[in-house]
């Protein structure tokens, strides 16, 4: 309990930071206003592309101009990507939305499940503005989490988990051994002509 509440904090604080639209929102969080994240499988696919949609409701109503919300994803294992330009992942590989994609309540973005068998935490801040530009309590915020549970890898999951590794080694480690094979023929080929130039030297000596 303890963890997810840190969690929230750390998500809602990088949220407040990150986000373009004012500067607060809001002391509490409002008691009508949600954040949801649709998609999310129970169970996850090793590898498998899910896409998510974010769907911010309550709050104050929707302007007719300008921003209208906006959001701060972060999932403790696999990938996030955009789906569109209203949206982009950090540097830090959290997902958020774009200047432009303030002026909406709903995201589609994708995830691409881990090759692993452990559980998923995706927590989310989701922030509902009424226009104005202005720091007023007329703006509120909510935050969720959810949890992914991972599956029993099969043998072709943990091959394609190394793919990329085993590519590498195709690719370099095959030529190195075929030139080292190469070598060894060579030398077995002319090792008697080796031997004999040697021989002759020996005798050349000895005369």
């Amino acid at each position: 309990m303890k963890n997810r509440v840190l969690g929230y904090l750390f998500t809602l604080v990088v949220y407040i930071l990150s986000i373009p639209i004012v500067s607060a929102h809001g002391e509490n969080a409002g008691s009508d206003t949600s954040v949801e994240i649709i998609g999310i499988p129970g169970t996850y696919n090793s590898g498998e592309v899910y896409e998510l949609s974010i769907v911010l409701a309550g709050g104050p109503e929707e302007a007719e101009q300008g921003h209208r919300g906006g959001f701060n994803l972060q999932a403790s294992d696999g990938t996030l990507s955009s789906k569109d330009s209203t949206t982009y992942v950090t540097e830090n590989g959290e997902m958020t939305h774009e200047h432009s994609g303030a002026n909406q309540r709903t995201w589609l973005v994708e995830w691409t499940a881990p090759y692993s068998e452990n559980e998923v935490t995706f927590t989310i801040a989701g922030n509902v503005v009424d226009g104005d530009h202005q720091p007023t309590d007329g703006d509120d915020w909510a935050v969720s989490d959810y949890t992914s549970f991972g599956s029993e890898l099969e043998l072709s999951d943990r091959v394609s988990q190394f793919s990329e590794i085993l590519l590498l080694i195709v690719l370099f480690g095959l030529p190195l051994v075929l030139l080292y094979r190469k070598k060894i023929i060579f030398l077995e080929q002319f090792q008697p002509f080796m031997l004999l130039i040697g021989s002759n030297k020996g005798h050349q000596h000895c005369c």
